[in-house]
């Protein structure tokens, strides 16, 4: 049987593979963008606080302690009053699209109209 032999698979794969390295980021996996203007922040809510607070910012999500309590909705609206206000940006560009009745959420913040 003739040995295996090495095609160019291997080495675009070496190459691809350095190219994704030099595009690394300086932000944590929690904070991803979404083509071709929105992005996407993964967020652990902590309803039911004293004040509203970022307690803490890594690669699974940012904690976010919200001054209002987890029930009928209210802590929705208190975090993603809150989130724009941090921001920067109008209440309208903030949206829960996943985890609206769990601690976990994805809030994607979009572009101005």
């Amino acid at each position: 049987m003739a040995p295996n032999k090495r095609g160019k698979a291997k080495g675009s794969s070496a190459v691809s593979t350095d190219s994704s390295s030099s595009a690394s980021t300086d932000y944590p996996s929690c904070i991803r963008f979404i083509p071709p203007s929105s992005v996407a922040i993964t967020i652990h809510a902590k309803p039911g606080s004293k004040i509203a607070t970022i307690t803490d910012f890594n690669d699974e999500a940012l904690g976010v302690q919200i001054d209002a309590p987890a029930k009928d909705g209210e802590a929705n609206a208190a975090l993603l009053d809150y989130i724009s206000s941090v921001i920067g940006v109008k209440r309208r560009q903030v949206s829960i699209v996943s985890g609206s009745k769990s601690r976990d959420k994805v809030v994607v913040v979009e572009e101005q109209r």
